[in-house]
């Protein structure tokens, strides 16, 4: 079935990025000119998303407003360099619904995925973390294998055995497979326990059972509904498939990996990167 919608978790507070975070919410802060989020529903429109469901938290309007007309610049952009940056958001809204709703309290991502259910319905969807962004991205390749299956995927990284205790891990059951066939996973388990050197990162794709697992699924870590719990219970009934990343991840999700993000980014800009260049040799 194709996938039509996606599910992109808006409601944190961004506290690893404080200071800026108490002005702007951290969906805002740009990466490379464009905000964050511009990059994420850019993301989904190519990959044949018709509408992306923004999940809130009050006080963050903000995140959705950007995509919509704003009056105050209208008619006072006459620079056509400017002009045709606000224009791309303006067609970037025409080709993709932004849709909003409202997470009231902080119960975890599986609970930002329940509070979008009623807009989701029954048909897959993806679901698509705004900390974590690709060069280039998997989704196309998460799209088809859900269309040729029927099984959800995750996108995945190998990663050392250092790092595993940052993410989640899956357990492949057959690593020669393409897809990779998954039968669960491990929530940032140490180096000894770590099923495999493969952690999931932030994009998946998947099937409408698993609103009617997490609507199942008791509060586990910090009181929060976690989705690698209801994941890891598909996998083990239906079965999971896993993509592995092709490029670079950007993470944005500490100041550091923000930091990081903003330069690689910006050194794919012939101009910019002499720049840099210059600037870093310093």
């Amino acid at each position: 079935m194709t996938v039509r919608k996606a599910v992109v978790p808006a409601a944190g507070l961004g506290t690893r990025l404080l200071p800026a975070t108490l002005a702007v919410p951290k969906e805002l802060l740009p990466l490379d000119r464009k905000p964050a989020v511009h990059h994420i529903v850019e993301e989904a429109a190519a990959a044949g998303v018709e509408a992306v469901v923004l999940v809130l938290a009050r006080g963050k309007e903000a995140v959705a407003q950007y995509f919509f007309d704003n009056p105050a610049f209208r008619g006072r952009v006459t620079s056509p360099a400017a002009r045709a940056l606000v224009e791309e958001v303006a067609r970037l809204k025409a080709r993709v619904d932004i849709v909003t709703v409202y997470q009231d309290e902080p119960l975890g991502l599986g609970h930002a995925v329940l509070t979008a259910g009623s807009v989701l319905g029954s048909e897959p969807f993806a679901l698509m973390l705004p900390d974590d962004h690709f060069l280039p991205s998997p989704l196309p390749e998460m799209i088809r294998a859900e269309a040729d299956t029927g099984l959800g995927s995750i996108a995945l990284r190998r990663v050392s055995p250092a790092e595993c205790s940052r993410f989640g891990i899956v357990r492949v059951a057959d690593r020669t497979a393409r897809p990779l066939r998954l039968t669960g996973m491990v929530e940032k388990p140490g180096a000894e326990a770590a099923p495999s050197d493969l952690a999931i990162m932030g994009r998946y794709v998947l099937p409408p059972e698993v609103l009617g697992l997490l609507r199942q699924t008791p509060p586990g870590v910090g009181g929060e509904i976690q989705v690698t719990d209801a994941l890891n219970r598909l996998a083990a009934s239906t079965g999971m498939l896993g993509v592995e990343v092709p490029g670079a991840v950007l993470d944005l999700g500490t100041w550091e990996g923000y930091v990081a993000a903003n330069v690689a980014a910006a050194a794919r800009d012939p101009q910019v990167r002499a720049r840099l260049s210059a600037l870093l040799s310093e």
